[in-house]
């Protein structure tokens, strides 16, 4: 079974597929870390050296590459769904969720991080209102189950997704 997370930035992807690793005994991948540790650099280096279109190149080579593996939680960055080859791929999938935050919580899980290429800017905040307007409607496209993160604590999280999975 593979069970994609989607949602934008500081919606809480990394920390709920560690939880659900933990849960289900299976294991996590994060393709943000998987790309650092395959090219041997940050996120906020390949923005810089190859820029957005770079990155999201070597996003979807890697979600490309995901039919090879037969079960894992896979945590995608927030924008996996921009490119529809992306969202080709998680629509034929069986276990999509989508981790859905306000931009309020989002700003607050990412205002003290510097690993964010996308809000290295005079307002971050503004930046997540643009992203999440844009991109919601795609995250919910690609989705099976939507829960808002705003309204549930990490542990019920994990208990909705692990119900919706039937496991």
């Amino acid at each position: 079974m593979k069970i994609f997370l989607v949602g934008p930035m500081g919606s809480g992807k990394s920390k709920i597929g560690k939880l659900l690793s933990s849960e289900i005994n299976l294991d996590l991948i994060d393709i943000d870390k998987e790309i650092e540790a395959k090219f041997e650099k940050t996120i906020v280096e390949i923005f810089d050296s190859e820029g957005e279109e770079g990155f999201r190149s070597k996003e979807i080579d890697f979600l490309e590459g995901i039919n090879k593996i037969e079960g894992a939680i896979i945590s995608t960055g927030g924008g996996i769904v921009e490119a529809s080859v992306n969202r080709d791929i998680l629509i034929k999938e069986k276990h999509v969720i989508f981790l859905n935050a306000s931009v309020e919580n989002q700003y607050q899980a990412t205002k003290d991080k510097t690993k964010r290429p996308l809000l290295n800017n005079e307002n971050p905040k503004q930046v997540l209102e643009s992203l999440y307007e844009h991109r919601l409607d795609l995250y919910k496209s690609v989705s099976n189950l939507e829960l808002n993160t705003d309204l549930l604590s990490n542990e019920d999280i994990v208990k909705e997704i692990i119900s919706f999975l039937n496991v």
